[in-house]
């Protein structure tokens, strides 16, 4: 029976996020459900066809708005506000008709619209600091909650007049103090605050196209719904329901999403791709000093700082970009996350906590400019370059067992090469000769000693060969595991991909409906030319309906063109981690190489020890032999002709231990590994 295998830790928490994230999408669904059928009913004038499927397809584009950040950071601090931000704004477009002065008799229309209305110029704000002032979310988050809790105030303010038909009391607090005083105020904090970040020298350097989104989506899409309470031709409808300033409001998410698109440190995609570059380029390179010195250029340029600075233990390197100081290069590393001068400083370590092979520092160059989101990208950034440092850490040690083992067994042939130099030479006549004093016993228990550490090191040679056979075992797991991360990663650029094309397809919609505006504003226009003076009231709210339609044609192709930059990015994402697997099944293969590698050195290294065994028999025998000699030098007074068979035969003996000691000599010189 198969068993249902685990999801990943990883994916369940961006599940989570994106739950918790989209539950205002989720409420502004299920409010359009509820509030489209009932429309007939609660408005006294019918809207026509046309009008009720614009502003229906203008809020279904901002649930697709949402969707795509939801997709791509459903835990990025900034989704919640641009969520809660596109929610609002679609319900306040696809129920229009009920946004209205609020009066005892439309009690259910106050409470399908109102909390929306409301709860729109907090999240604008909001959303503004979010972009702007990320790293300051301590100073400003008390002062933003206490605005909605006064937006929520205001509303119960209001339906609690309703309910007991205080119209003075709706009246100033929702005519005058919401529309007067909280919404403008809104419109220049949020204003302020992303002028303010964009004005900051090198803040402004790093956000600047997100910030100018910004600026765009509050100025285009918020401050006319303002205006419209002072100048009326913003505030006229037409079709029952449609003011130049309702449909204005679709800009504020669409120039929004752009914004968010923009912002630094928000791709994981493009952030894991440049990792695993890094790491294989790492991997690949034999210059470790270089290497390093491509990911501290990388992030001097992706965080636009003062000094780079990154170290590791084996082999000890410290490499630096910019300007760095001494003392931050000396000492422990950070075993943690360490932050210094109110964020201006960020110190992660490369590895595991607790153990790390080295650190990663980072000097700002103005107060503040390192986050929770900036940690946590560089956090993820240094994993995949920790496991390939921690693997060129194993291959160094490697290195160094070998080079020692080579020193071993050059000392192991030197001592057999004087072993074989003292061995006799047998005589060149066959006369009689009374041979040298030589005493062949010592001469073959140094032998001995010397084939006892040959089986000696032999077993440490096989010990040996197992552990880097294990350990390049280890290595191709490790890179096969990063290979299977590798392909999860390129399925997800490639729903990104489909995700694209949707929002192609939806976005070609938006630019139908804002052609078929324009259409209905030259009818218009010609309707009131024809009215001649009578129709020049509404000739001009013709004129801005079509002008209204030329800005929402204009965004729509400018999301076209960022929706087709976006694909071509993703098409360069996969392009890209194509090439980056094709790098890690090469380099599988090397490591499977390398093991076998270690296979044939094990049984090099038990053939040996076999040989050292297989000596052990006859050299025993060589000091029997021996034996009998001295024996024979001490009765002298046996034949000349005994005595010289034994001298031959012993002769013959020492030729053959000569031969044996060459041969192995030989065959330990090929096994010995070079330096």
């Amino acid at each position: 029976m198969n068993e249902t295998p685990a999801l990943d830790p990883a994916l369940q928490a961006a599940d989570r996020s994106r739950i918790l994230a989209g539950w205002p999408l989720l409420l502004a669904v299920a409010t359009w459900a509820i509030g489209l059928p009932l429309l007939p009913g609660l408005v006294p004038t019918p809207i026509t066809g046309t009008a009720a499927a614009t502003l229906v397809g203008f809020a279904v584009l901002c649930a697709l708005a949402a969707g795509v950040v939801l997709l791509r950071m459903p835990a990025d601090p900034v989704t919640r506000p641009f969520v809660g931000l596109a929610a609002t704004v679609g319900t306040l477009l696809a129920l229009a008709p009920l946004d209205r002065a609020p009066d005892a008799h439309a009690l259910t229309s106050f409470a399908l619209i109102a909390p929306w209305r409301y709860a729109l110029t907090p999240l604008v704000v909001h959303f503004a600091l979010e972009v702007g002032w990320p790293h300051r979310r301590q100073r400003w988050a008390g002062w933003i909650i206490g605005w909605y809790a006064t937006e929520l105030g205001l509303l119960l303010a209001v339906a609690a007049g309703l309910v007991m038909g205080e119209a003075s009391l709706v009246d100033a607090v929702d005519g005058t103090f919401r529309t007067m005083i909280i919404e403008p105020i809104g419109a220049i904090a949020a204003l302020g605050c992303a002028f303010m970040a964009l004005n900051t020298p090198v803040r402004g350097r790093v956000l600047r196209q997100s910030l100018v989104w910004t600026i765009a989506a509050v100025a285009l899409g918020f401050v006319p719904l303002l205006l419209a309470e002072f100048i009326p031709a913003f505030n006229h409808r037409f079709d029952g329901a449609v003011t130049p300033a309702r449909l204005a409001l679709a800009a504020l998410p669409l120039l929004s999403l752009v914004a968010v698109i923009s912002l630094p440190f928000r791709d994981a995609a493009a952030r894991d791709l440049l990792a695993h570059k890094l790491a294989a380029g790492l991997l690949e390179g034999t210059d470790l000093s270089s290497g390093l010195r491509h990911i501290a250029s990388s992030l001097h340029e992706a965080f636009s700082t003062r000094g780079v600075a990154v170290r590791i233990a084996e082999p000890e390197t410290v490499v630096t970009i910019g300007e760095v100081a001494a003392q931050a290069l000396t000492g422990p590393f950070a075993t943690e996350f360490e932050g210094g001068v109110e964020h201006q400083e960020l110190v992660v370590p490369i590895g595991r906590s607790g153990n790390p092979l080295g650190e990663v520092r980072l000097e700002a160059r103005y107060v503040g400019a390192f986050g929770p989101t900036e940690r946590d990208w560089l956090a993820a950034f240094l994993q995949p370059i920790g496991a390939v440092l921690r693997t060129r850490r194993r291959e160094i040690a490697g290195d160094l067992r070998n080079i020692a083992l080579g020193s071993r067994l050059s000392d192991t042939l030197e001592e057999l090469a004087t072993s074989a130099r003292q061995l006799p030479i047998a005589p060149a006549e066959d006369g009689m000769a009374v041979p040298p004093p030589v005493d062949a016993r010592e001469v073959l228990a140094q032998m001995s000693d010397g084939v006892t550490g040959i089986a000696r090191h032999g077993e440490g040679l096989a010990t040996t060969a197992n552990e880097a056979r294990e350990r390049a075992r280890g290595a191709s797991d490790s890179m096969a595991r990063g290979l299977d991360a590798l392909t999860a990663l390129s399925n997800e650029v490639s729903r990104l991909a489909r995700f694209g094309e949707e929002i192609a397809a939806s976005n070609d919609t938006v630019s139908g409906v804002a052609f078929r505006t324009n259409l209905v504003a030259n009818n218009a226009a010609l309707e009131a030319t024809r009215a001649g003076a009578a129709g020049r009231t509404f000739g001009v709210l013709a004129e801005e309906v079509r002008r209204l339609a030329d800005t929402t044609a204009a965004t729509s192709v400018a999301i076209g063109e960022r929706t087709a930059a976006l694909a071509a990015e993703v098409a360069g994402v996969g392009t890209t981690l194509e090439s980056t697997r094709q790098a890690l099944s090469a380099a599988i293969r090397e490591a499977e190489a390398g093991e076998a590698a270690a296979q044939r050195l094990n049984e090099a290294a038990v053939e040996l020890e076999d040989t050292a065994r297989s000596l052990r028999p006859v050299i025993s025998e060589a000091n029997v032999v021996a034996k009998r000699r001295t024996a024979r030098d001490h009765h002298l007074t046996s034949t000349l002709e005994r005595f010289l068979d034994e001298r031959a035969a012993l002769s013959r003996t020492l030729a053959l231990h000569r031969d044996a000691m060459e041969r192995l000599a030989k065959t330990l010189s090929t096994l010995t590994p070079s330096a």
